[in-house]
């Protein structure tokens, strides 16, 4: 592990351009405010020690401070993605996770740690792995991004998916029954259920990641009501993996903080949410990935595209209902794939894309990976938001976001991380950075 980390650091030293400045003046043409949902014109950025002092225009300018002038750029809080899995990395194939879980802790922590950079260099600071990683590698990564020297966002984990018996999926084959040990902890029965949430606790998780169904079978009521009571009591939220209506609203009758996927609810389940608080994470995708994606299971044709575009359709309007009920919408986009066509950056940020393609407008849809992400994960005292007091956690778009979201939002000038600029990294052959202090 030592290796792994000492070489890591040593491929993404990034020279002097992410070493922390005291103080930067920033200014931007545009300026996304979470709080209000709304833009910002001709504003100055203020940050002082990784911490945001004054945002507004003509601020006063502090004596020896850098400046950079963005006038062509939208500035937004670093975006966070609620559901990662940044320890799998899966082909399409039907044996994939079990061919992904044979992957040996260390390429696994490795590989963890490239993708963990791609996602930050797409403008994600802050991530939530939920599981598919092993017995607490997810621990070890978190760890390791701790450490200033490395590049990549802040990392909350939860450890092993509390699952009923069989796992998250489905049986699977003699040969391959060690994935069911290795990534899940099994529960049977209430007491036991309990056990698991302080496994977890004592391992130092940050959330309860819980399966609330599988091909198969579901967590009994008793077992679920039992995680979520022991982990509220301990302060740990709850999130539920429920792709079924059936599964998703037992969980929210059992006081879950969560739904992931959510992909079949009705609009009684939605209006339960709704009344309860109980958010959702709808992993969805664009079409264009949509595409890639039954491409990638060998659809062609008129067949391929009626099947992107029933599922498409069948996401957006759970979407828009579930907003019209009044559900709080956190983002996350489950992406995981071994896919060539997908950077995996470009992957996890696609899901805001999907949200903009279902009729969201762009100063909700980025609300969902700013203010309420940060809210529900109890940082939004911290980060989320570009105002004072507040941790210099930024990026910067190209362009307009607002106007031109879909392009603007793969076109990243400059991201800064706990107060340091953190991309575009160093020009090492130069000896110099990439982005001048001043320019455009």
């Amino acid at each position: 592990m030592r290796h792994i980390l000492a070489t890591f650091l040593v491929l993404t030293s990034v020279s002097l351009l992410a070493q922390p400045t005291q103080k930067w003046l920033i200014k931007v043409g545009k300026l996304y405010d979470a709080e209000h949902k709304t833009f910002l014109t001709n504003q100055q950025i203020l940050v002082v020690n990784g911490i945001i002092q004054a945002v507004g225009r003509n601020l006063n300018k502090p004596v020896n401070i850098k400046v950079i002038n963005l006038g062509q750029c939208t500035a937004a809080p670093g975006l966070m993605d609620m559901h990662t899995h940044l320890l799998l990395h899966q082909k399409q194939r039907k044996d994939g996770l079990e061919m992904a879980s044979k992957v040996s802790a260390n390429e696994r922590i490795r590989q963890g740690l490239a993708f963990a950079k791609l996602n930050l260099e797409a403008g994600i600071t802050t991530v939530r792995d939920l599981g598919n990683s092993g017995q607490y590698l997810d621990l070890q990564l978190q760890k390791i991004l701790a450490d200033e020297r490395t590049i990549g966002p802040t990392m909350y984990v939860s450890g092993p998916i509390i699952s009923p018996p069989g796992g998250q999926f489905y049986k699977p084959a003699p040969a391959d029954s060690f994935l069911i040990d290795q990534e899940y902890r099994i529960v049977k029965g209430a007491d036991d259920a309990k056990a698991a949430v302080e496994e977890h606790i004592q391992r130092g998780v940050n959330v309860i990641k819980v399966c609330m169904n599988n091909d198969n079978r579901v967590l009994a009521p008793e077992e679920i009501k039992a995680i979520v009571e022991r982990a509220h009591q301990h302060g740990l939220s709850v999130t539920a993996h429920a792709t079924y209506d059936d599964s998703a609203r037992d969980a929210v009758l059992a006081g879950v903080d969560g739904i992931e996927h959510g992909y079949s609810l009705s609009d009684s389940t939605l209006q339960l949410m709704a009344q309860r608080g109980t958010y959702l994470v709808p992993t969805d995708v664009s079409k264009q990935t949509a595409d890639i994606k039954v491409a990638g299971i060998g659809m062609v044709g008129k067949e391929a595209e009626e099947y992107a575009n029933n599922f498409l359709k069948a996401i957006h309007d759970r979407l828009r209902r579930a907003v019209a009920k009044g559900v709080i919408i956190v983002a996350g986009s489950d992406y995981y794939g071994d896919i060539a066509l997908i950077e995996r950056g470009k992957g996890a940020v696609d899901v805001l894309l999907s949200y903009y393609e279902a009729g969201i407008p762009v100063g909700d849809v980025l609300s969902y990976a700013t203010y309420n992400a940060a809210k529900v994960q109890g940082i939004v005292d911290k980060v989320g938001i570009i105002k004072s007091g507040m941790k210099a956690d930024i990026v910067f778009f190209r362009g307009d976001l607002e106007n031109n979201f879909a392009k603007s939002l793969f076109s990243v000038k400059l991201i800064m991380k706990d107060g340091r600029l953190v991309y575009p990294p160093a020009d090492s052959s130069a000896g110099r950075t990439n982005l001048t202090p001043g320019s455009r």
